[in-house]
C-alpha cells in the first residue's frame, strides 16, 4: 500500500475557532466520575465544549491546568475522544474507569492499574503498528505506582481484557482468561493504549472494580458504599497525582 492510499479521508484536527486543550487531560468513563472531577477542581470560564458526545471542560487543580473529558463508552467512542484531545494539544492522558474482576482476590472497590491489555475490540487494528502489545506509557505507569507507594495507597497492577461485547463475556472466556492471570475486563483500555502509542502521547489508566465475574455469576457493586467511596478517593488521588507530575513528563 502506498502512502497516498493509506492517507485518511477524515482527519482529527483543531478547528480555527476551537479552544486548545491542556497538555494534561483526564478521560472519565462515567458521567458520575466526570462530574466529580469537575466538582473537585476550579473550572476555567467559557471552556465547556463537546466532542463525540463527551463533554470537555478545562479546570485548574493546585495550579495545574487539566482538561476533563467524558463520559466515554467503548473503544470506538473512546478513541474518537482521545484523537480529539490530541488534536487539541493534550500530550499526557489519564483514563479513569471501572472494570469487572476475574480474580477472587480482587473485589469490588479495589483499584487496578492495567499493565497491559488483551484486545478483543475492533478499533486498534485500524492503527498499524509493528507491535501487537497494548501497553501504558512506561514513565507514567511507574510514576503512578511510585506515587501510590509513597502515599500508602493500595493499587493492584496487572494485565486486563478489553472487549467490545460485554454481553458476550462467556463462561469459557471468563474462566479461561482468569486462569491465564488476566485480572479484569473492561471496554476501552487496549484501544486507548494502542492509539496513544501510535500518536506518540503518554497514557495510563486507573480502574476501580465495579463488579465481579470470577464465580461465573455476575455480582454488580455499582451502588455499594465501598465502590462509591473508592471512586471518590481514586478521583482525589488522580488529581493530586496530576499536580505532582514533573514538567518533563508533560511534553
Amino acid at each position: 500500500m502506498t502512502l497516498e492510499e493509506d492517507r485518511v479521508v477524515i482527519e482529527s484536527r483543531k478547528g480555527s475557532r476551537e479552544k486548545s486543550s491542556a497538555p494534561l487531560a483526564i478521560m472519565a468513563c462515567s458521567e458520575a466520575d466526570r462530574h466529580r472531577f469537575c466538582r473537585l477542581t476550579a473550572p476555567v470560564a467559557d471552556s465547556a465544549r463537546t466532542a463525540y458526545n463527551a463533554r470537555l471542560l478545562d479546570v485548574v487543580h493546585a495550579n495545574r491546568s487539566i482538561t476533563i473529558a467524558g463520559p466515554i463508552l467503548g473503544a470506538p467512542q473512546a478513541v474518537l475522544v482521545l484523537e480529539k484531545l490530541i488534536a487539541l494539544g493534550s500530550r499526557v492522558i489519564i483514563v479513569f474507569g471501572w472494570c469487572g474482576s476475574l480474580q477472587s482476590d480482587l473485589t469490588i472497590g479495589d483499584w487496578l492499574l492495567p499493565s497491559s491489555a488483551r484486545s478483543e475490540e475492533g478499533t486498534s487494528s485500524h492503527y498499524p503498528m509493528s507491535t501487537a502489545k497494548f501497553l501504558p506509557d512506561t514513565d507514567l505507569f511507574g510514576s503512578f505506582q511510585d506515587y501510590c507507594g509513597q502515599n500508602g495507597l493500595s493499587v493492584r497492577a496487572g494485565p486486563i481484557w478489553t472487549t467490545d461485547a460485554p454481553l458476550r463475556e462467556t463462561v469459557d472466556k471468563v474462566s479461561g482468561y482468569g486462569e491465564e492471570g488476566l485480572l479484569a475486563v473492561e471496554m476501552e483500555m487496549s484501544a486507548l493504549f494502542h492509539v496513544a502509542a501510535y500518536r506518540k502521547v503518554r497514557l495510563v489508566g486507573l480502574l476501580v472494580v465495579s463488579d465481579e465475574l470470577f464465580t461465573l455469576k455476575w455480582r454488580p457493586g455499582f451502588r455499594s458504599t465501598r465502590f462509591k467511596r473508592a471512586c471518590r478517593q481514586a478521583s482525589e488521588t488522580l488529581l493530586d497525582f496530576c499536580s505532582s507530575l514533573p514538567p518533563h513528563l508533560l511534553v
